[in-house]
């Protein structure tokens, strides 16, 4: 039951995101028109290095917002990060900033490409087992819970729906697929596909 109600609100959520997305994405299109003028309009101020600088933070804005749609659309932590690299560019590039800010916007980048690298989590740790991405090959996510599952599926979520097809099951949120001693039960599926698995520890 919690399964249900905690993915309702999810799917709900889900579904304002969309509608955020749909209205950013038509202000862009909007904002977009005013750029085309903007471009026209460098054509009367050659040399001027003012209005140039307001037509590319315009730009940026511009592709920070359409980077903000795909983050939304994806449901990345990949995306969020590009989302907050190309916000720290334009305020470096835009902006005037003296030595010690523009200092730490740089590290503020490379912070973040650690983070991308080293510091992504693909699973987590809970009371009844791991919860794991979808998206994980069975044997990365064999290495992760220790117990070796079948290489018939290219990602994890793939497997699942392979168990439920040969044993002629539905998928569901909460049911539990069982295969070679390893049980594994749907954490949430989202448009009919899944999205995260979680591994579920034995009893014994």
């Amino acid at each position: 039951m919690k399964f249900v109600l905690r993915n309702m609100i999810l799917r709900f959520t889900s579904y304002l995101e969309v509608l955020i997305s749909i209205l950013i994405f038509a202000g862009v299109g909007i904002a977009s028109i005013g750029l085309v003028k903007s471009l026209l309009g460098m054509t009367g101020n050659f040399g001027d290095s003012g209005y140039f600088n307001t037509f590319l933070s315009y730009s940026m804005a511009l592709i920070i917002a359409i980077e903000l749609i795909k983050m939304v659309a994806s449901e990345s932590l990949d995306s969020a990060i590009d989302v907050l690299l190309f916000a720290i560019a334009r305020k470096l590039i835009i902006s005037e900033e003296n030595p010690v800010g523009f200092l730490i916007g740089v590290l503020a980048i490379g912070v973040l490409f650690i983070i991308r690298k080293y510091l992504f989590a693909s699973h987590f740790r809970t009371e009844s087992g791991v919860l794991l991405n979808a998206s994980l090959s069975p044997g990365k996510a064999s290495e992760i819970i220790g117990c070796k599952l079948p290489d018939v599926a290219h990602t994890l979520g793939g497997l699942v729906s392979y168990i439920a097809e040969r044993e002629n099951r539905r998928l569901h949120e909460g049911e539990i697929y069982e295969l070679d001693g390893c049980r594994l039960r749907i954490n949430r599926m989202q448009n009919g596909i899944i999205e995260s698995v979680e591994y579920l520890k034995s009893n014994k």
